[in-house]
């Protein structure tokens, strides 16, 4: 039976974090865990569709939020979910992995950009050259790759067929316009059907390096085989469709060459940015490291699919001149595997000191000062990932030096070192891809917290369109654009979600209950820039008071402490609206969580319960509480019986007082 709306004293907005739920998923295992001590559970259940904005013109969208009416410790509650999976989180399924895995490496120069984004020149030509890196990698390195796995393919499927058709002048250009056809007709869909820039910035560039091997066909045709002959032969060196391969290949290590040249400078940037004493350190940190992290997985993603590719043609005793082609590219893969390895250990070190101190310290010995080792972003990661970083593409750009010059590296003391690692390279990339494709299911909650953040700061420039066009209650305003300004579009589509619950009960509800919003991980993000958002003065007005509760947040422990220069200290007027409109604050947070712990409230008091502290912001400012639970990581919050006992006591508590007074 449905609660009548003047008995609700409560709404309450569950907001989930990482984990792949379904909708509805995350309120109906809060509202059974919640009421566990109280069966049989009488409850009401339904769900709302509200409109949202479509990116579809003349499309009307909605979204579902799953409701429940409730009566908990004698207080008429109503909660609400606020989904936002469908927005941000890791699809399902292996190949969901893949793409998850995908976006994020696509995504992080997003998040770089806007550690960047701070004053000085330094920073500000870091913040261009980060950028110019990821466009060489995601733009003419993935395409002249994918387009050089096509005409493998080719060649190898109809070499099966016909041996030696590979070195046939006339079937060379049959092949090779067949694969020009087919990437510009991939080309052609892609750019028509995805919405994301960087995947169109990637059709673009697959189409430009298939025109243009199209173009180089037609020149070799009629100008280079008739003045050089010896080149156009079946016993040369590069026979056929061989030649335009090795051509592609020496393409490809001129713009790695100019890949390292990028890197060398926005290490330059970076070491100069450290001087502004304006400048906030932890952000230009990963100003440098994200890119240069993007480099290193594509460094090494790209040689292990040469290595794939040249051991299945070796094994199948064909086409020679390809083995050959593919060891002329093979040395970056000794450079990439040595800088996997000193990361690998630097990783393994972290790991050894979280586990370490996670089986040997307790609640008490946290509240004395003990902390885990951070396992996103640790110090020792970052400047292991720095040095090998300068050091890997050092020896990139001598490589490519070496090829320029003419020199042959097999020559000289450091070749010879790394032919050795190639050999051990070679040995082990295989077995190490089939460990990766067994371990990745198991690190899907880390790219969820991972893609999570990437699309946080996605963004992109904001045009004259956002604000002529809109008329919704919560679009872009004339009077704040600017045209050409970051435009968080990812993260306004999830805020816009909450802000149209928040709307409908202002709408429907004439009386003033309590709003309570209830958030885990990332959604605590939400939450919080939700209730600080200018657009949300009526909320005041709207519920009697505002209580927020935030399960491992990541506000402290990552985003104002790498993102200092967004996200400033609560003392700071950028959270004026925030602390007025909170009534109480209760974070909860397990001590051995490596995305969200403490909450840095201001003055914090101890008090006399040994797991919690208050800290006051002052008049008309929130109660703050915060209380430390057992090692059990960053998941599994809304079932967890110690958080809700905690939850139950800090929202029922008071109720219970006054319902236990009335009654005496």
């Amino acid at each position: 039976m449905a609660i009548e709306d003047s008995k609700i004293e409560k709404v309450i907005l569950v907001i989930h974090g990482v984990g792949d739920p379904p909708p509805g998923g995350t309120l109906n295992r809060f509202a059974r865990s919640l009421a566990r001590d109280e069966k049989p559970l009488v409850e009401h259940q339904s769900t709302i569709w509200l409109g949202e904005k479509s990116t579809v013109p003349n499309r009307t969208r909605t979204f579902p939020t799953h409701v429940r009416q409730l009566s908990l410790d004698g207080n008429q509650c109503e909660m609400a979910e606020v989904f936002w999976g469908d927005l941000s989180q890791v699809k399902r399924g292996m190949l969901g992995l893949v793409y998850g895995l995908f976006q994020i490496l696509f995504g992080l120069r997003y998040v770089a950009y806007v550690a960047a984004d701070q004053p000085g020149l330094a920073a500000r030509y870091l913040k261009i050259l980060g950028l110019m890196s990821s466009r060489i990698l995601q733009g003419p390195v993935l395409a002249i790759t994918v387009f050089l796995g096509m005409i493998t393919a080719a060649a190898f499927g109809t070499d099966t067929m016909w041996p030696g058709s590979y070195k046939d002048g006339l079937w060379t250009q049959v092949l090779l316009g067949g694969c020009t056809i087919i990437a510009v007709g991939a080309a052609a869909i892609g750019l028509r059907v995805t919405r994301s820039r960087v995947v169109m910035r990637f059709w673009f560039w697959l189409c430009i390096v298939a025109v243009w091997a199209a173009v180089l066909m037609i020149v070799k045709a009629w100008w280079i085989d008739p003045m050089f002959p010896e080149i156009n032969c079946d016993h040369c060196a590069h026979p056929g469709l061989i030649w335009f391969c090795r051509v592609l290949v020496v393409l490809l290590g001129l713009i790695w060459f100019v890949e390292s040249i990028v890197v060398i400078a926005m290490g330059a940037c970076w070491f100069s940015a450290w001087a502004h004493p304006r400048v906030y350190k932890p952000a230009i940190n990963l100003a440098f490291l994200l890119p240069a992290l993007a480099v290193g997985i594509w460094g090494q993603a790209l040689p292990m699919a040469w290595v794939f590719a040249r051991e299945g043609i070796s094994k199948t005793k064909r086409i020679p001149e390809f083995v050959a082609t593919f060891d002329e590219a093979l040395p970056l893969l000794g450079v990439q595997f040595l800088m996997m390895v000193i990361m690998g250990v630097g990783t393994s070190v972290v790991l050894y000191r979280y586990f370490s101190w996670r089986g040997k310290n307790s609640i008490s010995n946290f509240m004395r000062g003990s902390r885990p080792p951070r396992l996103i972003i640790n110090s020792l990661q970052q400047w292991t990932l720095a040095v090998c970083t300068m050091a890997g593409v050092s020896l990139v750009f001598l490589l490519c030096m070496m090829n320029m010059l003419g020199i042959a590296y097999q020559q000289s003391p450091f070749g010879l070192a790394l032919v050795e690692v190639n050999k051990y390279a070679l040995v082990l990339m295989v077995p190490l891809g089939g460990v990766a494709l067994v371990v990745l299911p198991y690190l899907r909650p880390g790219f969820d917290i991972l893609l999570d953040v990437v699309n946080h700061f996605y963004f992109r420039a904001t045009k004259l369109k956002d604000a002529l066009d809109d008329d919704d209650e919560f679009d872009i305003q004339e009077t704040t654009f600017e045209s050409g300004s970051l435009f968080f579009s990812r993260r306004d589509m999830i805020h816009c979600r909450i802000k149209k619950i928040l709307v409908y009960y202002r709408e429907r509800l004439r009386h003033r209950p309590e709003l309570v919003i209830i958030s885990h991980s990332q959604g605590t993000m939400v939450a919080v820039e939700i209730l600080n958002d200018p657009e949300m003065a009526w909320l005041s007005s709207s519920f009697s008071k505002t209580t927020l509760v935030t399960m491992g947040s990541p506000l402290t422990y990552l985003y104002q402490h790498y993102f200092g220069h967004l996200y400033p200290s609560l003392n700071e007027p950028y959270w004026n609206d925030l602390r007025q409109r909170v009534n109480r604050w209760v974070n909860l947070f397990r001590i051995d969580d490596f995305v969200g712990q403490e909450i840095d409230f201001p003055t914090q008091v101890k008090t006399a319960t040994p797991k919690a502290w208050m800290a006051d912001f002052g008049a008309s400012t929130p109660q703050c509480s915060a209380h430390a639970l057992g090692c059990r990581g960053h998941v599994n919050y809304w079932d967890d019986q110690e958080a809700l006992k905690v939850l139950r006591r800090e929202l029922f508590a008071e109720q219970e007082e006054q319902t236990s007074k009335r009654a005496a």
